[in-house]
Formats: structure tokens, sequence, C-alpha cells
């Protein structure tokens, strides 16, 4: 991705938290796919817009994972694989896997998927203190991860974007979102009725 493009995409994702800021604490999780496609306006082709779609998260069905999000990202990933039926009941629970479908195979011309993210909230221990803590945890295909993240009562979240694979806090979050990238980005997933 350019450095346009990066720059961009950071902007979104801070636009996310701060919608989320404004709604308050005790929100449940958000998926978040962002994809571009050639702007209508520019005779090149050159010029993109870029798009985020927020895909909510049933966060009490979430809780059939054993593990949350730790272990739903990757089922989704694997469910969005193109040789794999669309419409598993646990998952279908937790998020509108059709509009996700959808939403891949979109026919605009020149489309393409630029990053997953999901946005959450949770608890981190440092110094022997509990802190509410909101993230954004994305990943782009070309696997540099961006993370986003406001204390509770804090005027500003901090922002980081990673271009070294596995320097990041959320290893296993991460993982899923790359699953997510590398299993999309490369099919068209069948939509099933």
């Amino acid at each position: 991705m350019t450095f346009n493009a990066v720059r961009t995409l950071t902007g979104c994702l801070l636009d996310v938290e701060a919608d989320a800021d404004l709604q308050g604490w005790g929100q449940p999780p958000l998926l978040l796919l962002a994809q571009d496609r050639p702007a209508p306006s520019a005779a090149s082709g050159t010029r993109r817009q870029m798009r985020v779609a927020h895909l909510p998260l049933d966060d009490r069905r979430l809780g059939r994972y054993r593990a949350g999000l730790v272990d739903f990202l990757p089922d989704l990933a694997h469910t969005l694989h193109a040789d794999r039926p669309v419409g598993r009941p646990t998952l279908a629970t937790c998020v509108d896997t059709c509009l996700i479908a959808d939403l891949l195979a979109d026919p605009t011309p020149g489309i393409r998927l630029l990053a997953w993210g999901i946005r959450y909230e949770d608890v981190r221990i440092a110094a022997d203190e509990m802190h509410e803590i909101r993230r954004i945890d994305a990943v782009d295909v070309d696997r540099r991860s961006y993370q986003i993240t406001r204390r509770r009562n804090t005027p500003r979240p901090a922002v980081r974007v990673d271009d070294h694979v596995g320097h990041d806090n959320a290893p296993t979050i991460r993982a899923g979102l790359t699953r997510l990238v590398y299993t999309t980005g490369r099919s068209t997933p069948k939509r099933t009725t």
C-alpha cells in the first residue's frame, strides 16, 4: 500500500475510534472491512476512494466462542474461504455473513480489499493496576498492523502503525485478522441463499 493509503486508512480507523468515544463505553465489538475503488471523478483511474464497512457483532452470541474474538476471527476466515459454505449457525448469530459476502463480491470495477479490523473493549493490567481500554486492531494487505488504544478517561488515543510482522501486543487478534486478509484477499467468497 502507498504511504497515502496507509495514512488514509489510519485516519479512517481514528474516525471509528472517535465515533465510539462519542457513543460511550460498553459498546459491542465492531468488525471493520476496508476497501477502495477508483474515484468516479478521476479520469485516469489513479485516484481512489476508501470505504470502511462497519459490521456489528452480537456480543452475547460471541460468548459462544470459548476464547471470544480469538476463536471468532479464524472461524469467520474459514467460513469466507471460497470453497466453504457461508452459514455456520454459531457464526451467523454473531455477524451477518451474507452481508460480508456481498461486500467482498461487490462487482464495482477496480474494487479491492485493503484491510480487516476489529474494535473492542478490554482490560489492560499495567504496574499492578487495571485499566479499561478500547482498542482497534487492524491488518492490511501488506500485513502491516494498526493499533489504536484509548484508556478510559484519557483525551486522546495512542496510535501505532507497525510494518514489522509480529511486533504488536495482540498477536492472537492479529493472527485472526491476518488470516481474514489472506483468505478474502485472494478469492471471492461464495454467497449461499
